[in-house]
């Protein structure tokens, strides 16, 4: 790919990622959501995993073991979390998504779904369809690769 190609790529790919990021954890605080957008994917992966330990949740997300441990802390105090003993190695603390905690994920989804929504609206099925290949093939390749 021809380096121009590339940046232009990499500047576009920026901008929106920037936007989108910082517009996001705007909307979910006017909406009154209680966690930040690194909170929500704590729930979200905890939603989808099912209980895990700190360390899991780190590797999960990508995030620093002490930073998801200081974010599970604050998920903790206001009751969206909560830690239980592993059965299987009592030395090892299981964390798990409370009833509360659900409910906010559930709000911060549809939140994020309606801030989405228009944008997506504004392309026709071809551009949808692109995007979702694109972004399936980007996803693949970095699951694939140990980054």
């Amino acid at each position: 790919m021809e380096e121009k190609r590339l940046l232009e790529l990499i500047e576009q790919y920026a901008n929106v990622y920037l936007f989108a990021t910082k517009k996001l954890e705007r909307v979910m605080v006017e909406k009154a959501m209680p966690i930040s957008l690194e909170q929500f994917g704590i729930l979200r992966v905890l939603d989808g995993k099912g209980a895990m330990t700190a360390k899991e949740i780190a590797k999960e997300t990508d995030v620093h073991k002490s930073a998801v441990t200081t974010k599970i802390a604050r998920l903790e105090d206001r009751g969206f979390v909560e830690r239980k003993e592993d059965s299987m190695d009592r030395r090892s603390m299981k964390i798990t998504l409370t009833q509360e905690g659900q409910l906010v994920l559930d709000e911060s989804k549809q939140a994020m779904t309606a801030f989405i929504r228009p944008f997506f609206e504004e392309l026709n099925e071809k551009e949808l369809e692109g995007f979702l290949k694109v972004y399936e093939k980007l996803n693949e390749m970095l699951l694939k690769e140990d980054y």
